[in-house]
């Protein structure tokens, strides 16, 4: 009977979970560790944070470009395409007018790359951009509907897609002009990047780049900016993209519900990853492990780059189109079209968008920045681009108008009696415009060694180059 008795007072230990591995006791999920141990920092960020990056991301419709805290994932600026907001007086037309999709940078980081059109019976141009300043450096007319841009490994060439005029614009960055314009077809839409997050060109001998309407993807030599061969892909194709070690280029070929891999040396279709709904846009893992593609059905998916699995799929929210992926592997962001479920209002006439992040290993939503406009390329760029290099540099830093406000107290005790209150001359010449004649060097040099009945050494070293660079802001 004792021994009958004890036997039940077991079974009911661990029927009752006394000494075993229940829910109570259970390993918590990578949620519920978030929930618990996230830090102030971690919890501004959306729950995890991010790569020390900012991102650029071009605002479509706004006619912005967001700039974005990637560690944190919050909106800090804008910066203004120029030309009116959201205007789109003929429906036929995609982009729209005053649309800005585009975003490249060359490898220093040191020019920013966007396209803007601005009346349909003229060209649209080529903006250039100092992304430290957020001023524009200079414009450039290329084709009607300049869509999408590029860079050539070397930053000699920028390439523009003008989608209404089915021609792809070659620009020498050197003389800042447009050496020719490509026929390349109806529906000339996008190219594939050269270069990705930390300034490194991938090498390639060939850009690529979609044709909508004719089902086609054209592979364009960048030695002699020719069209080299039309690659067909069986169906209406959008984005492309090329993996960072040069050697797979993925086109989702929307009309035919796939993704189809080009070989970028033979130019030949290799294989095909078949999908539920049309493909829209490509980025890739910094190790060319994993594709992460965008469809229809507001899908994402997480592929294996060698065999093709399904690694995992999420579900974005109206249509997560462009997509990125951070430098460190860790994060995908996709840009999405509309938000309006969550939003019920709309900001210049549109429906709210933004970007979604999520974790490029779970496949799971971390967080959302809303904005207006209609987002779409996206490029990376480092803190470090950003961070002052010197000492001096960073005691100024505190703010544009302190940095400011110092140099134009330099300018009012040794310039002001000879180029006046306004910089528009006295006894010496007008300089209100002085830094579209002349760069930031040369300027900078007239300050040092002086010109006409301007002595040279007015200024010490620092102050000099204070002056010069403030100087070559006023155009």
């Amino acid at each position: 009977m004792k021994k009958l008795w004890t036997a039940f007072l077991l079974t009911a230990l661990i029927t009752s979970g006394c000494g075993s591995n229940t829910a109570q006791e259970k390993t918590p999920t990578k949620a519920e560790k978030i929930t618990k141990t996230a830090s102030f920092d971690e919890k501004l960020a959306g729950g995890q944070l991010g790569s020390e990056t900012i991102a650029f991301v071009g605002a479509g419709t706004a006619n912005k470009i967001w700039v974005i805290d990637g560690k944190y994932h919050k909106l800090v600026s804008t910066i203004d395409a120029g030309g009116p907001y959201n205007e789109r007086t003929n429906k036929d037309f995609y982009p729209n007018l005053n649309d800005t999709h585009a975003i490249a940078f060359t490898k220093d980081f040191k020019t920013l790359f966007t396209g803007d059109w601005y009346n349909y019976d003229e060209p649209s141009y080529v903006i250039a951009i100092d992304p430290i300043t957020m001023r524009e450096k200079w414009r450039l007319p290329t084709g009607k509907g300049a869509h999408h841009i590029a860079l050539s490994p070397d930053d000699k060439y920028l390439y523009v897609a003008n989608q209404h005029e089915g021609t792809l614009s070659v620009i020498d960055l050197a003389t800042k002009t447009k050496i020719k314009d490509l026929q390349t077809g109806k529906g000339t839409c996008y190219l594939s990047p050269t270069m990705y997050w930390d300034g490194k060109a991938i090498y390639t001998q060939y850009m690529f780049l979609s044709i909508e309407g004719e089902n086609k993807v054209e592979a364009i030599d960048m030695k002699t900016n020719e069209i080299v061969k039309s690659i067909p892909v069986g169906g209406m194709v959008h984005g492309t993209n090329l993996t960072p070690n040069g050697k797979y280029v993925w086109a989702a070929v929307m009309g035919a519900k796939k993704v189809a891999v080009i070989n970028p040396k033979t130019l030949k279709v290799t294989g095909e990853i078949k999908l539920k709904e049309g493909p829209i846009h490509i980025a890739f893992s910094p190790d060319s492990k994993y594709g992460y593609v965008t469809t229809g059905g507001n899908q994402i998916y997480k592929i294996n780059v060698k065999t093709h699995k399904i690694e995992w799929s999420s579900t974005g929210t109206t249509v997560p189109a462009h997509v990125g992926v951070t430098p460190d592997g860790k994060e995908l962001w996709t840009l999405n079209h509309g938000m309006d479920k969550r939003y019920p209002y709309t900001l210049g006439g549109a429906a709210v968008s933004g970007v979604q992040v999520w974790d490029t290993e779970t496949g799971k939503l971390i967080t959302e920045i809303v904005a207006d406009g209609v987002p779409h390329e996206i490029q990376f760029v480092p803190y470090s681009v950003f961070t002052p290099k010197t000492e001096a540099a960073k005691e100024s830093s505190h703010g544009n108008h302190d940095t400011v406000s110092a140099t134009e107290e330099i300018y009012k005790k040794t310039c002001l009696s000879c180029h006046g209150n306004d910089l528009k001359g006295g006894t010496g010449p007008d300089i209100s415009k002085v830094g579209g004649k002349y760069s930031e060097q040369k300027i900078l040099s007239i300050v040092k060694d002086g010109r006409g009945m301007m002595p040279s050494n007015l200024l010490s070293d620092q102050d000099s180059e204070k002056i010069a660079k403030w100087l070559s802001e006023k155009k």
